[in-house]
């Protein structure tokens, strides 16, 4: 019999409809069991209902061929937890998950079912193509990468795909449209291992936050977090990835904020001014460092001034015992402020001046005061309920400074001659040098300034003689006494250093072949205990002294230099040279 549809009464068409899809149940198949062995899913027996939560499990392969349609229960999600799912259509014949509502007189909705997710033991081997997937709450990827081509995702009521920062999904020709994202929604927060965005055709979305390559720098407490109007305070940031800060910055024109020296990975040490027309309330910071930008929002108040006794620095930082020294104090609220030492400390305490911003005093410490770090405490009437501590450093008495070798004698040679200064105890502080010569002409020294830090005890330097005479090395330090050393510049003779005469009697000897030199001998300036020699005789020719010739004898030996030969003392002044 033939029927004509649109001849037909709306009664008549509702219940052939009915008929038609009493049909259609029988056709289809419903799943709402865990999948743990390998299953295909056919257009035979499409479609396929799934009224629960379906997870692909303990390594299953579920394959659903061209054509099939599923339809998914409200709130149901098809999983792959533990496995593999291969859903390959063709642009002729695509596979579609869809809502359980999405039939002829139905009325689907965005949300109406859950997720098509890939969970992180998701196999590689997952690949969907030519797969539409409408009215859920859109594809979700943690830790995991499948392979997704010409998938098109509708009217969710999430985000296309959602994707955390440790999934790698890869694939082409993607498409979105009536989602509340049409695109790959991903969170703020640090990508910290190797991962690779490869999907095309909808763009990837940070929706809120930072997204950061490399785990973010964090800033866990700000100490202290408060700071009074017209103020100036040192804080410290602590956190970790804090190395290589370079800047901090508040959003308030009336607060300014630096970096303070001593930065390091856990902590930064800042310092904050705020003018005394800052507004009260809360401050947010901004701190760049070299693993990106640290945003601390309202993390810092600045509170109503009040008089606060506050120090700022003291210097210097350390007293010796059995010695004086003048200090000076900078901070607020100082004038007509007390100091108060701990007791027993050994450290007295005098001629104290005071400003509103500087106290200036003398600490002398008894030469039986124990060693160690005292803290002098810092109260003012003008500003009660408030005192500032700082700490003062008791170390030993200065040490000498000496050469090696204790006398330095160098040829005029250009060359530099490698000198230690040595201190005579380790210090707890460094000590600065300066270095110079009385006459730059006859030796140069270098460096001119060097740095022997606390806990070392010597340093090197370089001498290198010019021209034959004696000079001063002068040491200074401001921590240390200035200290002069000689420095004796000798002559050479057939590449031998003749002198310099370090120690009295002179006892200077110069030595000349038999028979050759007959001329005559030049001693002059304050010649004591000059010797001058030839083989087993005394010396026949020609002796000129000039000073004061005490004990000088003349004489000639074998194996020494022809020549001109001269030697020079500064303790004594002798030199002696050939005059023929």
């Amino acid at each position: 019999m033939k029927v004509i549809w649109a001849a037909l009464r709306p009664p008549a068409r509702a219940a052939i409809g009915a008929l038609l899809l009493t049909g259609l149940a029988h056709a289809q198949t419903t799943v709402s069991e865990p999948i743990r062995t390998n299953q295909t899913w056919s257009a035979s027996g499409s479609p396929y209902i799934v009224d629960a939560d379906v997870a692909i499990e303990a390594g299953a392969v579920l394959t659903i061929e061209p054509g099939v349609t599923v339809r998914m229960g409200v709130n149901a999600n098809l999983v792959v937890s533990n496995g593999t799912l291969r859903a390959e259509g063709s642009a002729a014949t695509p596979i579609v998950l869809t809502a359980s509502s999405d039939i002829p007189g139905g009325s689907p909705s965005a949300g109406a079912w859950g997720n098509l997710s890939f969970q992180e033991g998701t196999s590689t081997a997952t690949r969907l193509e030519w797969v539409q997937v409408n009215y859920g709450k859109g594809i979700r990827i943690q830790g995991a990468s499948p392979t997704l081509n010409y998938v098109d995702i509708r009217n969710s009521s999430g985000a296309a795909i959602q994707m955390d920062l440790r999934s790698s999904p890869s694939g082409v020709g993607l498409q979105a449209s009536g989602n509340a994202v049409n695109g790959i929604s991903v969170p703020a927060g640090d990508i910290t291992g190797n991962v690779q965005w490869n999907l095309r055709g909808i763009p990837y979305v940070v929706a809120t936050g930072e997204l950061s390559v490399g785990a973010r720098p964090i800033i866990n407490t700000v100490t202290p977090a408060t700071v009074q109007q017209g103020d100036t305070i040192d804080a410290v940031l602590s956190g970790s990835r804090l190395a290589g800060a370079e800047r901090v910055s508040t959003d308030a024109a009336g607060v300014t904020a630096s970096i303070s020296a001593g930065a390091s990975d856990t902590s930064v040490p800042i310092r904050i001014a705020v003018t005394r027309d800052q507004p009260t309330g809360k401050v947010n910071l901004v701190v760049q460092t070299s693993a990106g930008l640290v945003r601390l929002p309202a993390v810092l108040e600045v509170i109503p001034a009040k008089p606060t006794v506050r120090v700022t620095s003291m210097t210097p930082s350390y007293l010796r015992i059995g010695a004086s020294a003048s200090f000076q104090m900078t901070g607020t609220y100082l004038n007509g402020a007390s100091i108060a030492l701990p007791q027993d400390s050994g450290i007295a305490l005098s001629d104290l001046v005071t400003t509103e911003t500087t106290a200036n005093f003398k600490l002398t410490a008894a030469q039986q005061a124990p060693i160690g770090e005292k803290a002098l405490l810092v109260t003012n009437a003008l500003a009660p309920d408030t005192s500032a501590t700082v700490k003062v450093s008791l170390v030993n008495g200065a040490p000498a400074i000496s050469t090696d070798p204790g006398q330095i004698s160098i040829a005029p040679t250009a060359q530099a001659n490698s000198i230690t200064l040595r201190l005579s105890s380790v210090d707890v502080i460094a000590h600065d040098l300066s270095l110079a010569l009385d006459d730059p002409d006859i030796a140069t020294v270098s460096p001119a300034r060097l740095t022997i830090p606390a806990g070392s005890q010597q340093a090197a330097v370089t001498l290198s003689g010019l021209k034959v005479g004696t000079t001063m090395l002068t040491v200074t330090s401001p921590t240390l006494a200035t200290i002069k050393f000689p420095v004796y510049v000798g002559s050479i003779a057939d590449g031998t250093v003749i002198g310099p005469i370090l120690s009295a009697p002179v006892d200077v000897r110069v030595f000349f072949a038999p028979n050759v030199f007959n001329g005559g001998v030049a001693v002059t300036g304050k010649p004591v205990g000059v010797q001058v020699f030839r083989a087993g005789n005394p010396y026949e020719g020609t002796a000129t002294f000039s000073g004061r010739p005490v004990g000088v004898q003349v004489f000639s030996t074998a194996g020494a230099a022809v020549g001109e030969v001269s030697t020079y003392s500064r303790i004594v002044g002798v030199t002696v040279k050939k005059t023929q």
